[in-house]
């Protein structure tokens, strides 16, 4: 076979890989980079995947289309700037759908119970849903006061048969897929000027890993944002002054984070801390809510993807 014979031939090949991978990116949905040519002479192969994202045949297909494009680099069979395209394609493809998981949360608790829709679930103290009077929400009630550092990850689990009496803190936690920038916030009545209340945003089974923002009423740090690890708990920004929402009115603690990290607190709509982390990086898992002394009624708990 003679030279001119073997580089057709090769070209010819290059061309169906080129068709082949592109089809395959056309399946995923996401817009690939095409020239003239290719386009027009191209057959499509594989019909456009409707099936759900997170379903096995969404994943196999991803797994056979990183073979493919590995398999094209090594054997120089298309465009390095082409290949290039598509893995980035791939790969925002991949971040979409992991963000598309999250899903807004809401509870106002005005359905009088805490057990489903969504489901709480209480591991330390006691918590109840009052809808009466001023004063209502979820509700919990603890007369010593805990450390606020001395209180990290494990939260989930339950810590054992503890009376009202002789409680030190309560706690309780719901499930919920969150996004990683967020908007967040809670409404609440305090009524015990010691204390105080904590919102967590938490990462793994146990919380081993939590963004948590604390109000310490009678404490000249009123507000505190916090990342918590394994390691400790680091303070990430805090307002520096006493509080005093024990008013009998309800306030409402707004906190966000946007995709560079920043993270902004605000107390009834004035910004209170400006932080900034990103070592926390994915979704979150649920939110815990920690009562470590005072007298508090949540009447509204909230967190949504950020704008």
């Amino acid at each position: 076979m003679d030279n001119s014979s073997r580089g057709a031939r090769k070209r010819a090949w290059i061309r169906a890989g080129q068709a082949g991978l592109l089809c395959a990116g056309l399946a995923l949905g996401v817009a690939l980079p095409t020239d003239g040519a290719l386009a027009e002479n191209a057959v499509p192969t594989y019909q456009p995947w409707t099936g759900t994202t997170q379903g096995k045949a969404t994943q196999k297909l991803i797994a056979d289309l990183k073979a493919k494009i590995a398999q094209a680099e090594m054997d120089q069979a298309a465009s390095p700037d082409f290949l290039a395209d598509l893995k980035k394609a791939l790969a925002d493809y991949e971040a979409a759908t992991m963000v598309s998981q999250a899903q807004p949360f809401l509870d106002t608790f005005s359905d009088g119970e805490f057990a489903t829709n969504p489901a709480w679930k209480v591991t330390a103290g006691s918590w109840q849903v009052d809808k009466s009077g001023s004063n209502r929400g979820l509700v919990s009630k603890i007369r010593q006061q805990a450390n606020l550092n001395s209180l990290l990850g494990n939260l989930l689990n339950p810590q054992g048969t503890q009376t009202q009496a002789n409680a030190q803190y309560a706690a309780i936690y719901t499930k919920a897929k969150l996004p990683g920038f967020f908007a967040a916030s809670t409404k609440f009545t305090s009524k015990d000027r010691y204390g105080g209340l904590q919102m967590s945003l938490y990462q793994g089974a146990s919380a081993q890993n939590q963004y948590r923002l604390a109000y310490q009423p009678g404490n000249n740090q009123g507000l505190v944002l916090q990342k918590v690890t394994a390691s400790g708990a680091t303070t990430l920004g805090a307002y520096n002054g006493a509080l005093n929402l024990e008013d009998g009115n309800a306030h409402q603690l707004s906190w966000s984070r946007d995709s560079a990290g920043k993270m902004i607190v605000q107390l009834d709509g004035q910004t209170a801390i400006s932080a900034s982390d990103t070592s926390l990086g994915g979704d979150f898992d649920g939110i815990l809510l920690t009562n470590v002394g005072g007298s508090y009624w949540l009447r509204e708990v909230s967190v949504k993807p950020l704008q």
